[in-house]
């Protein structure tokens, strides 16, 4: 899978990627993410 980086995607990969953030920072990236996959890919 590409990782995309910079924007909103990118930011919210980062934020899944590393282990510091919080749960609900954790929740809203997965978010983020499994819409920009449905939407986009």
């Amino acid at each position: 899978m590409a990782v995309h980086h910079g924007g909103k995607v990118g930011k919210a990969g980062k934020t899944l990627a590393s282990k510091s953030s919080s749960k609900q920072s954790k929740s809203k990236a997965g978010t983020t993410l499994a819409n920009h996959k449905a939407k986009c890919h």
